[in-house]
């Protein structure tokens, strides 16, 4: 999300990554690490263009440790706490929370929970936190829980070239990983419809990540089309905003995303 280009990245590749990592760090007394949003913000502030800026961020410091210990405990940790201060204020700045509330009230009470909860405990208890409010939120709004972690889909065959997967109840962010496990294995398919008509929620994250998915290169002539989301009504006039059913007394009708 915070790459200029808008690269994917393998979550799989990123995960087994950490996970060694994190092993073989343990084994020497090390502390365990994970994907940091700050480093990867300062760094693409300064110019960087691929994760060899992490990796080289990484090489260097352990030289700097292994070498020279001296110098790092020379620097001021005001310097270092000013920095940190810094780069998080880009992060999570007046206009933000201005920018998230255009996408709906609901993603500014999460934004705003999260950001507190963290301050009050830490990083991985104040990112639960806010996890659980979204999940709060979604149930109040017409979310099963059987729905939660395993969207309600159907996947209907057309043709030798055309297939359609359509989905009832809560399309969310908990559940957005188990729909793309299952769009995956009908990626042979040259035509690719994803019926949301029958759908009573789509959340913020699962609209944006709909528009990255309809970009994205399917084989050499195939397509993947959403439908269906003109039957719900949106939260706020942001593109990428939250969805909900709506009663409507025209007769239904499917245009692609936009």
């Amino acid at each position: 999300m915070l790459d200029p280009e808008k690269r994917k990245t393998n979550l799989d590749g990123d995960m087994l990554g950490v996970g060694i990592a994190n092993t073989a760090a343990s084994l020497i007394g090390g502390l365990p690490m994970i994907s940091e949003i700050l480093r990867s913000k300062a760094n693409i502030d300064n110019g960087a263009k691929s994760r060899f800026a992490n990796f080289f961020h990484g090489m260097f410091l352990l030289l700097f440790i292994a070498l020279v210990p001296w110098l790092i405990h020379s620097i001021p940790m005001a310097s270092l706490a000013a920095l940190l201060v810094y780069t998080g204020y880009r992060l999570a700045s007046p206009g933000e929370f201005i920018k998230t509330y255009k996408i709906g009230p609901e993603q500014i009470v999460v934004f705003t929970a999260t950001t507190f909860a963290v301050l009050a405990t830490d990083l991985l208890i104040g990112i639960a936190i806010g996890m659980l409010v979204k999940v709060f939120i979604h149930l109040w709004n017409g979310a099963k829980l059987k729905n939660l972690f395993q969207p309600d889909l159907t996947i209907d065959v057309v043709d030798e070239d055309h297939v359609v997967l359509k989905v009832q109840g809560a399309m969310i962010f908990t559940n957005w990983l188990s729909f793309k496990g299952s769009l995956r294995k009908v990626t042979s398919y040259r035509e690719i419809r994803i019926d949301l008509g029958c759908s009573n929620l789509i959340d913020h994250t699962v609209m944006e990540s709909l528009e990255e998915l309809i970009h994205e290169p399917h084989g050499e002539n195939g397509r993947i089309e959403v439908t269906g989301l003109d039957e719900l009504k949106p939260v706020s006039k942001h593109p990428h905003a939250a969805r909900k059913s709506m009663v409507m007394t025209s007769p239904i009708y499917k245009q692609n995303f936009k």
